[in-house]
């Protein structure tokens, strides 16, 4: 007898990134911010349904940590955050945060990217297509 195996993921991984205008904490924090919340929302998700959050930035961004950003925030209080410095590669795209969301359960649909703010030219697949 043939056993059936559930091909659907145990979770999903959200990825996106916003372009900072500038090095303030006060602009790292607006950006880090709406991304996480286009994310959510783009993917009908609530902060119970992530497992944690990985956040990487370009190395021009050292005023704030993007982690503290949204604890400023008021998201993600219990969520395990990891904040990392991205690689620093020639004419990489500056001022650069992106997150990945990991969520505790598979959706039952597809995952939406989010990027924003200049960011979309590091993935114009995923840019929202214009009327």
């Amino acid at each position: 007898m043939e056993q059936q195996v559930d091909s659907s993921p145990l979770f999903v991984a959200l990825r996106g990134a916003v372009q900072v205008a500038e090095d303030k904490p006060e602009l790292i924090d607006c950006a880090v911010n709406r991304l996480y919340e286009a994310l959510l929302q783009a993917n009908e998700l609530t902060e119970a349904q992530l497992a944690m959050i990985l956040i990487t930035q370009t190395g021009d961004l050292s005023s704030r940590n993007p982690a503290t950003g949204l604890r400023h925030g008021g998201h993600a209080i219990t969520t395990p955050l990891f904040c990392m410095q991205e690689l620093e590669i020639a004419g990489m795209l500056e001022r650069v945060v992106r997150i990945m969301l990991v969520t505790n359960s598979p959706l039952d649909r597809p995952a939406v990217p989010v990027y924003m703010d200049g960011a979309e030219k590091l993935r114009p697949d995923f840019a929202p297509q214009k009327a």
